[in-house]
């Protein structure tokens, strides 16, 4: 004998499964995909080119060459934007920093770079974690997702150079 309410199963279940694909969608979209509710000194970053010498890769990076930039970083980005976005820090003249993880959501390498463009050091670097940097005047410094400094052969002695 059939059940009564059988007939509204299978409409109901088609609803949900809907329903829980429009759920996904959304939240994979909302991570990062709307650059326009991001922070607005992290939009006036300019962008350029990275090459990494001596594998001739190059990273698109995000250049932070002003003090309120240089002082933004990557504090309050969601984790898709800060892995798909590195920020290359240029200082105007060489010069020992600290930095901090302060509002960042992941951990970070950062590589510190001399003034020819030599990698001095690279750091592993921890949210909520500070007191990071070297004992060394810098000119400028890359910020990648953990892991990426090494995956893109970024190390003590690699070269790094600016491509507008």
């Amino acid at each position: 004998m059939p059940v009564p309410h059988a007939r509204f199963v299978r409409p109901l279940i088609i609803i949900l499964f809907a329903l829980g694909i429009a759920l996904l969608s959304h939240t994979w979209r909302s991570d990062a995909s709307d650059t326009a509710t991001l922070p607005e000194v992290w939009q006036s970053m300019t962008t350029a080119a990275l090459e990494i010498i001596p594998s001739g890769r190059f990273l698109s990076v995000r250049v932070a060459d002003e003090a309120d930039e240089r002082a933004h970083g990557m504090q309050n980005l969601p984790a898709r934007v800060i892995r798909d976005h590195p920020i290359w820090f240029e200082f105007p003249t060489p010069r020992r920093t600290g930095w901090h993880m302060r509002n960042v959501r992941i951990a970070l390498d950062m590589a510190y770079v001399a003034p020819d463009g030599t990698v001095i050091a690279v750091e592993r670097m921890e949210p909520g974690q500070s007191g990071y940097g070297v004992d060394e005047e810098i000119a400028a410094a890359l910020e990648v997702a953990a892991g990426e400094a090494e995956r893109l052969g970024i190390r003590p002695g690699t070269r790094l150079r600016l491509r507008d």
